[in-house]
């Protein structure tokens, strides 16, 4: 009788605590930033602008050598007008620098703009396969290294994510 009295507590309050468990997913944003046909069209039109203003460079580059060419090889040129064809090559030297950096950051800029975009829109459909998944938390793969142990049985939601971006996107644009 006495053994019962110790027993019925632990049976009693094995009974009323709950087993916590977290279900853990994992998205892997480059990826899935990547992947999406709003992220593959942007990298697109970024490189399109790329190639084009590479070639501009290429034509202003192009005309330098050959201002530095006559500069070197035209025996006849005054001192005054060696002088001013020198201060035009600097000059335009330095132009094409400055424009090559400005637009380096352009560039910078308007893809990280179009990147927070896509990653604003893509945390919603995170949210969403979240709830509907009945996941506690969801890891950035990448980010997930830094975790010592996790179980194997972490969802992967990456594609999910990219194939519910992609029909946000095309229902949002219709």
């Amino acid at each position: 009788m006495k053994n019962f009295l110790y027993v019925c507590p632990i049976i009693f309050l094995s009974f009323s605590i709950q087993v916590f468990s977290i279900e853990i997913g994992m998205v892997d944003l480059n990826e899935a930033l990547n992947q999406s046909e709003a992220g593959i069209r942007s990298k697109n039109i970024l490189e399109r602008r790329g190639r084009q203003k590479q070639k501009e460079f290429k034509l202003e580059e192009s005309a330098i050598r050959k201002l530095a060419e006559d500069l070197r090889n035209n025996p006849l040129l005054t001192p005054k007008a060696k002088v001013d064809k020198e201060r035009e090559l600097i000059e335009r030297q330095q132009k094409l620098r400055e424009q090559v950096r400005n637009f380096e950051q352009e560039i910078r800029l308007e893809e990280r703009r179009i990147t927070e975009s896509i990653f604003r829109e893509i945390k919603t459909v995170i949210r969403k396969i979240s709830i509907k998944e009945k996941l506690d938390l969801v890891l950035e793969k990448n980010a997930a290294q830094i975790i010592l142990y996790m179980n194997k049985d972490t969802l992967d939601l990456t594609q999910k994510v990219i194939d519910g971006y992609n029909l946000l996107k095309e229902t949002g644009e219709n």
